[in-house]
């Protein structure tokens, strides 16, 4: 099976080559991997690396970074769609299972767990996603996007239905798209930890600023419950399910954030 792994990037040089890398170690008898790069301009030799190293570059002025997600995803030939930031990386087998539970399960889109990584690489804890049975107005509560999309993957067929991600969202349009794709349907869990998702100060997912706030409400708003009292509940349910199921990432988590301030 052909699987498809969509980059965005620009200027990637500090963390793009072990990204690389780690999507194309996947290679085995049952995945076949096509790695997207798309490119917004870079000019630190980002499309020279991803060419030579064998990926598909596409280049040229884009809307934003889901805009760009959305060109890799709409001109690519895999049966599933995975998403993989510059500076994450896929860990070893981690497609090989994807693959063999959607065969398993014939599951339209599916979700393995994601470790947090520093910017040397160290590990601070697995976050298990969400239960499957969680719906769409749960999740639409919670005020950040629980489904780790490096971890994510979709069948291709669901993602043209779904209209791919809303480009018109410049920070939350993961956390649109997996709320919009649970109203459809819900997701098969993998029992195992897929990619890490490196935090350091540059992630845009971690800039909750006056735009970012407001497109977190608005998809409360569109997507969750009506009465405050009921989107309050479903927040802090989804909150201790998460901290609780993955203890060792919520420790290190909240040390961070300590030593941060």
């Amino acid at each position: 099976m052909i699987v498809t792994v969509i980059t965005p990037t620009l200027d990637a040089m500090s963390y793009l080559p072990a990204c690389v890398q780690s999507a194309r170690s996947q290679k085995s008898d049952r995945v076949d991997v096509e790695h997207v790069v798309v490119d917004g301009g870079s000019s630190d030799g980002t499309v020279e690396f991803a060419r030579s190293a064998g990926c598909t570059v596409l280049t040229g002025k884009d809307e934003g970074i889901f805009d760009a997600i959305n060109k890799g995803s709409f001109n690519s030939n895999g049966a599933l769609l995975g998403f993989l930031g510059a500076d994450d990386i896929l860990l070893p087998g981690a497609l090989d299972a994807v693959v063999r539970a959607h065969e398993r399960h014939g599951a339209r889109w599916l979700v393995g767990r994601i470790r947090w990584i520093d910017v040397r690489g160290v590990g601070r804890g697995d976050q298990s996603p969400p239960p499957s049975w969680v719906t769409a107005p749960i999740l639409a509560s919670l005020g950040w996007n629980c489904v780790p999309h490096p971890s994510t993957y979709i069948d291709r067929e669901f993602f043209e239905q779904l209209g791919g991600f809303d480009k018109k969202l410049k920070y939350a349009g993961d956390y649109d798209f997996v709320v919009r794709a649970r109203q459809f349907d819900s997701f098969v869990g993998i029992p195992r930890t897929l990619s890490c998702f490196r935090r350091h100060g540059g992630n845009m997912n971690m800039r909750p600023d006056a735009a970012h706030l407001a497109e977190i409400e608005a998809i409360a708003e569109r997507f969750g419950p009506s009465a405050p009292w009921q989107r309050l509940a479903y927040r802090y349910f989804l909150k201790l399910w998460l901290n609780g199921g993955s203890l060792p990432w919520f420790a290190r988590k909240r040390i961070d954030a300590v030593r941060a301030r």
